[in-house]
């Protein structure tokens, strides 16, 4: 056949070369012997362009697809091909493209086959699982004998090109083309090789092999089958050695199986037994039981009495330590407001004949009875105590932080106002004396009397988070804890009872008071 081919081949020639990077597809038309000679004698030839057809309307396959030569029906493609095709190739319902790329006849020359090649630009995943790839794959064809070298090649049309460069670098490159035969593995490759040395021997198939996986990193189909069979091998042999743990497991589980089997019996004896003895012992131990829990009952009646009584006694300890507590405050407080040396009986020093001179701490203790009865009389509250004695007799000598106002406001249900101005008073003048003069505090505690004034807390109260925090208090970016406090009775009740927990501020010369309010938390109460 002439290479150049009619006009019409090198057209399909070229448009297959436009087409080089395309997937290929493989199928092929068979005819009779006696039908073949008819073919043939309409001058098909390997390079013809070939036009593919959906035939919906078929009345025997819906899925049948015409092949088409010169605008001539010449067949169908085969039936699960067609399936295929008309399936997962959209461009055969308008006509697809396809180019003879073979002709040839079966083993037993009972058949002619025309082989179809079909490029297709995008294969789905379905067509490249059936052998439609543009992957590079190659092997030594049937032909190859001591004088060349045949190879067949699966590949584009440019890869063909840049491999028949490098191989005839070395070697004589003496035929090249379309491949028209399947190969010893019975696949079909588009292309092949004839290579032949300078001595116009073949070549050792081993360097060329070599020389191509340098190139394309891709081994011969023949070698990947003896690696698959070497890998075969490997896996049987693991699959051997498998079968034999496998058995002996087995045998194992046999042997424990036989000897379960022979200590079923003597378990089950053994089982009863124990079941019989729990059951003794079950009913032993409800006998148990029942003798514990009269005991339990009895020893239960003589605690309820005891607890009972216990309530009793502790039901007359509150109320003696009541009436201590109230009797305690009567005579706290009858020693504050008893008539001192010199005073009368309406509680303030009268004046003295206008011969004799008032002394200033005459003054002082006629003022301090005075204010305190007319604090009690008024029944000032504990922020008119803090205003009278902060901002009008003592003024620059207390430091009342908000946290103080604050709890006076809570307090003002507070009913011991004289006593609460007496301190307040006591605090502003005699103690801060005291403190210029470098007094220490216990010392200077004693104007306040012995029960009315505490230099600290309990230590159970100071290691108490809770009453640490509420005893904390923050002025002029200072951080202070100010466990000295000024104590007003001892009753739970917010109406008889107040607490002035304050410090002294050397640098300021003042009494900073944090708090005068109800008892802050304690964790014994």
């Amino acid at each position: 056949m002439d290479e150049s081919g009619s006009a019409e081949r090198l057209a399909a020639r070229k448009k297959r070369q436009d087409k080089s990077n395309a997937e290929i597809l493989q199928t092929f038309l068979a005819y009779k012997l006696d039908h073949a000679s008819e073919k043939m004698q309409l001058g098909i030839g390997i390079g013809d362009p070939l036009t593919l057809l959906h035939e919906p309307s078929n009345e025997w396959d819906p899925n049948a697809v015409k092949v088409f030569w010169n605008d001539q029906c010449i067949g169908y493609i085969p039936k699960d091909m067609a399936a295929l095709i008309a399936a997962e190739v959209p461009e055969v319902a308008t006509g697809l493209d396809a180019v003879v790329t073979g002709l040839t006849t079966t083993s037993l020359r009972d058949a002619f086959r025309l082989q179809i090649s079909i490029p297709i630009a995008n294969a789905s995943r379905r067509l490249r699982g059936l052998g439609v790839t543009s992957s590079f794959a190659w092997d030594f064809d049937r032909t190859s004998g001591a004088d060349k070298l045949r190879l067949v090649i699966n590949c584009t049309e440019t890869a063909f090109r840049e491999l028949q460069q490098l191989l005839a670098a070395s070697y004589d490159v003496s035929k090249r083309g379309y491949s028209y035969y399947p190969t010893q593995d019975g696949r079909h490759y588009p292309w092949y090789l004839s290579i032949t040395d300078s001595n116009n021997k073949a070549p050792d198939s081993e360097k060329i092999e070599q020389l191509i996986r340098s190139l394309f990193g891709v081994p011969s189909e023949s070698t990947r089958i003896l690696e698959r069979q070497e890998k075969l091998k490997e896996l049987q042999a693991i699959e051997e050695d498998i079968n034999k743990r496998l058995d002996s497991s087995r045998a194992e589980e046999r042997r424990l199986r036989r000897e379960y089997e022979f200590n079923k019996a003597a378990w089950e004896r053994r089982a009863e037994k124990a079941q019989a003895q729990g059951e003794e012992a079950i009913e032993l131990a409800e006998d148990l039981e029942n003798e514990l829990k009269q005991e339990m009952d009895l020893k239960d009646q003589e605690l309820q009495l005891a607890l009972a009584e216990n309530r009793s006694l502790e039901d007359q300890l509150e109320q003696i330590t009541t009436e201590h507590d109230a009797m305690k405050l009567q005579l706290a407080y009858l020693e504050q407001v008893a008539p001192v040396s010199g005073q009368n009986d309406f509680g303030y020093t009268p004046w003295r004949n206008s011969n004799e001179e008032n002394t200033p701490e005459d003054l002082n203790r006629r003022l301090l009875s005075s204010l305190r009865s007319i604090a009690g009389k008024e029944r000032l509250k504990p922020r008119s105590c803090l205003e009278l004695v902060s901002e009008q007799l003592c003024p620059g000598t207390l430091l009342i932080l908000d946290s103080a106002w604050s709890s006076a406001d809570q307090a003002r249900g507070f009913e011991y106002g004289d006593q609460l101005f007496e301190l307040l008073w006591l605090l502003a003048t005699s103690f801060r004396t005291e403190k210029i003069a470098g007094t220490p505090d216990i010392i200077a505690g004693r104007v306040f009397g012995s029960v009315n004034y505490a230099p600290r807390e309990s230590q159970t109260i100071e290691r108490n988070p809770k009453s640490r925090k509420e005893r904390t208090f923050n002025y002029d970016n200072k951080t202070v804890e100010m466990w000295q406090h000024l104590k007003i009775g001892a009753k739970d009740s917010e109406n008889q009872t107040l607490r002035i927990h304050f410090c002294w501020d050397e640098q300021l010369a003042q009494i900073v008071i944090g708090h005068c309010g109800k008892h802050l938390f304690n964790p014994n109460h």
